[in-house]
């Protein structure tokens, strides 16, 4: 599990991109920089291409772009507008996705746990002010569990609606792959606030849950099989979410503390 000998949750090694990669790194930092878009605050890269485990051709370019305030429908676009640029101009990922928010979200006191979190553990600051720069490391605990995937139930009934209302020519692999993985990385609220471990991939996500639920940790397989190539029909899909979601929903409400 991803925690250091000293017990904190171990963060992303800052190195050189890939070769093949830094073009569009390049293009990135030259397209977001703050002083070509005054509204973004700061820009950061997670997962593969962060870490350097990026495959041409298959991975996709993740990107956390924090913003000075809220954004009016033309910055908005605008934004959206250099998102597809970039995905056409740079083929050597599958797509290029943006989470957006707000420098106040990211300062407030409460609410901004997650997102310190996820700037200070998973992400490398790429353009602007580094705002991870200063936050203490996380050690494991269900309250940063909690802050991190609160929102599971919400965010994945968006996703079972969205299923259930897709048509033939829609995205439904991608629908299922987003929401197997947000579901995967939920189950870690099932924990006790003194848990030590810090489960990092899905693999090790699904093999806690399996330990802890032995008869609900293999319907999780089901979920890992589709966050990586995902096939299902999609109202099969959507059934089985919900069922595991309802599930999910009453053992964290009753997870010892």
């Amino acid at each position: 599990m991803s925690v250091d000998r000293h017990g904190f949750i171990d963060v992303v090694e800052t190195h050189p991109f890939q070769d093949e990669f830094s073009p569009l790194m390049q293009d990135v930092q030259s397209r977001l920089c703050p002083s070509t878009v005054p509204l973004i605050h700061s820009v950061y890269v997670y997962g593969s291409v962060a870490t350097g485990k990026a495959v041409a051709g298959r991975s996709d370019l993740d990107l956390s772009l924090i913003l000075n305030g809220l954004p009016s429908e033309r910055d908005s676009k605008r934004i959206e507008s250099t998102r597809r640029e970039l995905e056409a101009a740079h083929p050597i990922v599958s797509k290029v996705d943006f989470d957006i928010g707000l420098l106040r979200d990211v300062l407030s006191a409460g609410s901004g746990l997650a997102w310190r979190y996820w700037l200070r553990h998973h992400c490398r600051c790429i353009a602007g002010v580094d705002l991870a720069e200063g936050v203490p490391l996380f050690r494991p605990s269900r309250t940063l569990a909690i802050a991190v995937n609160g929102d599971f139930q919400e965010v994945l009934e968006k996703y079972r609606r969205l299923l259930l209302a897709s048509g033939p020519a829609s995205d439904c692999g991608r629908l299922m792959r987003e929401a197997s993985r947000k579901l995967i990385r939920s189950t870690n609220m099932l924990r006790k606030e003194t848990d030590h471990d810090w489960p990092d991939t899905l693999q090790e996500h699904v093999s806690r849950l399996q330990r802890l639920f032995p008869t609900h940790g293999n319907e999780l397989h089901y979920f890992l099989k589709q966050a990586q190539e995902p096939d299902a029909m999609p109202e099969c899909f959507a059934e089985r979410l919900e069922a595991f979601v309802n599930w999910m929903s009453n053992a964290v409400d009753n997870s010892p503390q």
